[in-house]
């Protein structure tokens, strides 16, 4: 009997053990290991590899979007912008590889870039280099990089990017940030409702950081904010930012 409850204290003292572990391991875990030189620069060759892969398969391709969740927008920023890796990294070959393409589209969704910004000093303002560098014609002066950051309401990831970002740019990015105004889940809806903010934030936070490419209302409203960015319909991107809201 003692020992039993001995165990049941142990338990309640190191409470919430797995939700703790999986939090660190898969919000932090990754980042950690990607700040790891070695390990980040052997990341950022393989997806050179697999570039090459992909425009040796697709050699008539002109135009690229690319699509980034969670680390992978931080990873995605290093290939394309950073100006503070080493000479020799495998991003100045993938920048080189995708200099004889049309960027046409970034989708970032989950991106801690923000946070990541204010740790690291990220200065956005390197993206012009990115234009002044490129190849890219433009065309008639019309024709820009489009930006599209997508950021569920209960993802704790996630932040905007907009007011940051937006005075440090010039005028050949369209940048907007999109808003998944969804409960991430019916017990976070429930908790919330009941003024149990704190205990929803946490019930909800994995599963929405996750939400984009659920079966669900959340990833049919992220599917469609791609898709306006795919295609270009940046006029529907601009009048509309925050998508849906649960019904009470």
């Amino acid at each position: 009997m003692f020992k039993t409850q001995i165990g049941f204290l142990y338990d309640d003292i190191y409470r919430y053990k797995k939700r703790r572990n999986d939090i660190i391991s898969n919000f932090l875990g990754d980042f950690l290991i990607y700040q790891n030189p070695d390990r980040g620069k052997a990341i950022r060759k393989t997806i050179v590899v697999q570039l090459s892969q992909f425009l040796n398969d697709h050699s008539n391709q002109q135009e690229i979007h690319l699509i980034a969740h969670s680390l992978g927008s931080f990873i995605l920023w290093d290939l394309i912008f950073s100006n503070t890796l080493d000479n020799d990294d495998p991003a100045f070959i993938f920048r080189e590889k995708l200099n004889l393409l049309n960027l046409a589209s970034i989708t970032t969704l989950g991106s801690p870039l923000l946070f990541l910004k204010q740790m690291l000093d990220i200065d956005f303002s390197v993206i012009n280099y990115y234009f002044n560098n490129s190849n890219q014609e433009e065309t008639a002066g019309l024709q820009k990089l489009r930006w599209v950051n997508i950021i569920h309401s209960s993802d704790l990831i996630a932040y905007p990017l907009k007011a940051a970002i937006e005075d440090e740019i010039g005028l050949d990015l369209l940048f907007c940030d999109q808003y998944v105004w969804q409960y991430a889940n019916a017990m976070e809806k429930t908790l919330k409702n009941m003024g149990q903010s704190d205990m929803a934030m946490v019930v909800g936070a994995e599963d929405a950081h996750s939400s984009y490419f659920y079966d669900n209302l959340d990833g049919d409203i992220t599917s469609d904010i791609i898709a306006s960015n795919l295609l270009g319909k940046t006029q529907k991107l601009l009048e509309r930012c925050v998508h849906q809201r649960p019904m009470a």
